[in-house]
């Protein structure tokens, strides 16, 4: 059970394997919040997993506390492994909800975390689980051997120079997020008549809904004509006209003044 819209990786490697995939769909008249009701009919009696990812991407929704702790508690109780992508955990906007990471909760759940989101490291190609489940933890590592291997020993080293100043890292890349993150406010509410959204509460990006025409010609006309790259909605296999809005570049205003203009130039 994979929680949707989700970065293709997180249903598409299951299919590989020839697993049977459920969607858990977030649903953007819930603000993109999860229904746990919906959660409890996709179960099956030969369901062994469920992913969730937040804080969210595309929607930078971030999972309430109790919602996440119901969740476990479902997993716990049905004997589910719970997979947490938490690949932009630590750049929420409020701190003080942010959530613990999901391996803290027990053996039943296995967290995601990379250099690349919050700490803006993608260089480095560093990522890493964490996991009380003995089991799983030996299995994934067994399997890396015959994969990847090892990683770089610079970018460990650098990864882990990183980790240890993280804070740093995460109030500047927080910083330019918030400052975009007004930049939009601005431009979506001149705009009203065509965009929409919800605005997300971490991460570094957000999924307006256009309102008028495609989406995918939208953002094609948009990069020919503009040089402004938007990711239509479509390639999370979403149907509802949205675009995902990255947010997290110093030089996002730039970008913002060229889409303004070709706003302007399109009436």
């Amino acid at each position: 059970i994979v929680h949707a819209p989700h970065y293709q990786s997180l249903s598409e490697i299951a299919r590989g394997m020839r697993c049977m995939v459920d969607v858990w769909l977030a649903r953007e008249e819930n603000n993109w919040a999860l229904d746990l009701d919906e959660l409890k009919d996709l179960l099956h009696p030969n369901t062994k997993a469920v992913v969730l990812n937040t804080p969210h991407n595309p929607t930078g929704y971030l999972m309430t506390g109790s919602d996440f702790e119901a969740l476990h508690r479902f997993a716990q109780e049905n004997n589910l492994l719970l997979f947490c992508d938490e690949v932009y955990r630590e750049s929420e906007y409020d701190p003080s909800l942010r959530l613990p990471a999901g391996a803290d909760l027990g053996e039943h759940a296995v967290s995601l975390g990379v250099t690349s989101k919050t700490y803006g490291l993608a260089g480095l190609r560093i990522g890493w689980i964490a996991t009380k489940n003995r089991n799983i933890y030996e299995r994934m590592a067994s399997l890396k051997d015959y994969t990847t291997i090892c990683n770089s020993a610079p970018s460990e080293f650098l990864a882990e120079v990183a980790l240890r100043n993280r804070q740093q890292l995460i109030a500047r890349n927080v910083g330019i997020i918030k400052g975009n993150l007004e930049i939009v406010d601005d431009l979506l509410a001149r705009h009203s008549n065509l965009f929409e959204w919800i605005r997300p509460t971490a991460g570094s990006m957000g999924f307006p809904k256009l309102l008028e025409g495609d989406v995918e010609n939208f953002c094609d006309d948009l990069v020919k004509k503009a040089g402004v790259l938007l990711l239509p909605g479509s390639m999370y296999d979403d149907a509802g006209n949205h675009f995902r809005l990255g947010l997290g570049r110093r030089n996002f205003p730039q970008g913002a003044a060229k889409l303004e203009k070709y706003l302007t130039n399109r009436k």
